[in-house]
């Protein structure tokens, strides 16, 4: 018999000839991955330098053992269909990628996919930077369906018409040991490369080899959850498994010690059980600034970046004019000499609790850092933690959001903390008005508010979202600069804010309020925030927060604070504002009343790693690595390895303190 005859034979097998397919089909989806331009510049064939092999060995890895699978199961059908909802779901999870780089794969088909994201005016960015990749992402998904649908009919018109034995079909007698060996060398070569990885990993891997011939560099230090976008179902069993061994580490002195180097000074003597109770403390008990309590506005504004907002400081009020209105008091009461009344603090040096909007959220509502590697409403409602909206039992609180909780992964927190006062906006009548229907929203539900009691409104924005195309074409142009349109989107959510703060300014206990804003998390707009080392799954971080008030008691004047604020403050701020003198698990300070030592950084966790900021410097690095990265504060420096005694020290730190957090929500001792 001939090998053209032998090869014709082989093919002939539903599972291996499917296999082939869908290898043809991965590759081209790599191809693509790497050519097609992203939204923002940044090139993936840098970010994934010395990685690609790692993709490939888990990608192929997947499909071959998946064939195995099913060829042991004698089910090609369901090996067709499998494949085309995979590679679905592949697609959906590239999407995920190029903007977060830290979502679990199948987060997006989960808990984000919605048929808007193929028919809105985003698409052509979201699925791959230009026309032609989201033509090219959406046809290869189609034709994956069509393809499997062409073979479950066939080989089902088949099984009819001629009922005899297929190569693996079982209907005619025992399955031979002999048919056991096409899926059986699939499935072996398939675990193979998958595992390959997962060795590098548990072993910690060190170093770089170069191909010979090619003289392609490969990095020999393995991470999970970067490089196994094509094998989902191996990622999250990886991970999963990573996850549970890592989250139960037993809580010592030393890992306390390493939690109390970011907490208050006073946490640690408020705790009636450090070993029981880490995290929890007793009611602060410093000086509080406010001595009645104040309606609370909490606006959450989308990717606020501090670098950009803290350019008003030196000139450059066309940012978001209203908002520095606000912060000089063009708002508030004047007194018989024409000065406003009031005050406002500006934060200069002030940074969120990780990215995406679940994270800052979280890090803000609930005053602790997120886990390294998950998102905490996934488990929240089961869990021993509060909210601050929880602490104000005698406010009337309601919430307004122009973007779908689910979309952002929040609709626990609004669920929990907010009951059924929340409200989202209707559809959009014309393209990128969501800010101005939220800002309609918020104002209907601000003239509900009693003017005999206190209360307190959240509400969020959505023009200035990655890729920053939210404000109506009348308003301004959309170039190609993502920077010009950054600060297009802000400045229209600004405008809507504006007319926020004039019926705000009307009300009758109108000085009795104070008015937070804030971002919900830094994102990346220029090369300038790319300089965070790759690929630590950490993007900038400096965030726009100010609080405004026209109490004069209260405030006085505007004041630009030097010292680091952090999303983990604010908890602690509306305690002072809402008189809440309750024991709790809030991590950060009271931002009327207290400062951050200067020695002492703000701290939050992404990805398997951490970002500290310090007032005149960064540090950023993995929890499961040594290398340290250091850059100035402000957002405009590049990184660079530190070996510093103390940069090493505080890295440690960070590696306890994280320790802690993972153990404190998987025990469930957040609180008693």
């Amino acid at each position: 018999m001939s090998l053209f005859v032998k090869i014709k034979n082989l093919l002939k097998n539903p599972y291996l000839a499917m296999a082939l397919i869908a290898l043809v089909v991965q590759s081209v989806l790599l191809v693509f991955f790497y050519s097609l331009p992203d939204p923002l510049g940044l090139s993936m064939a840098e970010m994934f330098e010395g990685k690609t092999l790692w993709q490939i060995f888990m990608a192929f890895g997947a499909v071959l053992a998946m064939a195995g699978l099913f060829g042991f199961a004698r089910a090609p059908r369901g090996l067709a269909v499998f494949y085309a909802l995979y590679f679905f779901i592949a697609v959906a999870d590239y999407d995920v990628f190029r903007f977060s780089h830290q979502r679990l794969s199948y987060s997006f088909l989960r808990t984000y996919f919605h048929i808007s994201n193929i028919t809105d005016a985003t698409t052509v960015s979201t699925l791959g930077g230009d026309l032609l990749g989201t033509v090219l992402w959406v046809s290869m998904v189609v034709l994956c369906f069509a393809g499997a649908i062409a073979f479950v009919v066939a080989y089902t018109l088949r099984l009819r018409t001629r009922r005899q034995t297929l190569v693996l079909d079982n209907r005619n007698g025992a399955w031979k040991p002999a048919s056991r060996k096409v899926p059986g060398v699939m499935f072996a070569v398939g675990m193979a490369l998958s595992l390959v990885p997962l060795v590098l990993f548990l072993t910690g891997t060190r170093g770089w080899i170069e191909i010979p011939v090619t003289h392609t560099k490969v990095d020999m230090r393995f991470t999970l959850g970067k490089h196994t976008l094509t094998a989902p179902i191996l990622h999250i069993a990886a991970v999963e498994t990573f996850e549970f061994i890592h989250d139960n580490a037993k809580i010592t002195e030393e890992l306390v010690g390493d939690l109390d180097a970011f907490l208050p000074k006073d946490f640690a003597t408020g705790r009636s059980d450090a070993m029981e109770l880490p995290m929890y403390r007793s009611a602060p008990a410093h000086e509080y600034r406010a001595k009645k309590p104040y309606n609370i506005v909490f606006i959450m504004g989308e990717s606020f970046k501090g670098r950009i907002f803290n350019k008003m400081l030196e000139g450059d009020t066309a940012v978001a004019p209203n908002i520095w209105k606000l912060a000089n008091g063009a708002y508030f009461e004047k007194d018989s000499a024409g000065n406003a009344l009031g005050g406002a603090l500006w934060f200069k040096n002030a940074f969120s609790g990780g990215y995406p909007t679940v994270r800052g959220t979280m890090a803000t509502y609930m005053g602790f850092p997120s886990h390294p590697n998950r998102d905490v409403p996934s488990f929240y409602a089961a869990n021993k933690f509060k909210g601050w909206p929880e602490f104000l039992t005698n406010y009337q609180r309601a919430y307004v959001t122009v973007s779908n909780p689910i979309f952002d992964h929040t609709l626990p927190f609004i669920e929990k903390f907010f009951d059924k006062d929340w409200h989202l906006i209707g559809e959009e009548k014309v393209e990128g008005t969501a800010d101005s229907l939220g800002v309609d929203l918020a104002i209907d539900v601000l003239r509900k508010m009693p003017a005999d009691r206190p209360w307190e409104l959240s509400f969020n924005t959505i023009s200035s979202h990655i890729p920053f195309y939210g404000y109506p074409d009348a308003f301004a142009a959309k170039p190609d600069d993502a920077m010009a349109r950054y600060r297009n989107a802000v400045r229209y959510t600004d405008q809507q804010l504006g007319r926020f703060f004039d019926a705000l300014s009307k009300r009758p206990d109108f000085g009795n309020t104070v008015v937070f804003i804030l971002g919900d998390h830094d994102t990346p707009v220029d090369s300038i925030d790319y300089m965070v080392p790759q690929p630590l799954g950490l993007s900038a971080s400096q965030i726009f927060i100010g609080i405004f008030t026209p109490d004069t008691a209260l405030l006085n004047g505007l004041t630009i604070r030097e010292d680091v604020a952090s999303q983990l403050d604010l908890g602690p701020t509306i305690f002072d504002l809402a008189q809440v003198r309750e024991p709790n698990h809030f991590w950060g300070y009271d931002l009327l009343a207290q400062e951050r030592p200067a020695e002492q950084p703000s701290v939050f966790f992404s990805q398997n790693a951490y970002y500290l900021g310090f007032r005149d410097h960064v540090l950023a690095g993995g929890l499961e690595n040594e290398d340290v990265f250091r850059a100035a504060s402000g957002g405009e420096s590049p990184y660079a390895l530190t070996t510093d005694a103390s940069d090493l020290a505080w890295k440690k730190k960070a590696v306890g303190a994280a320790k802690a957090v993972r153990s404190v929500l998987r025990n469930d001792i957040m609180m008693p």
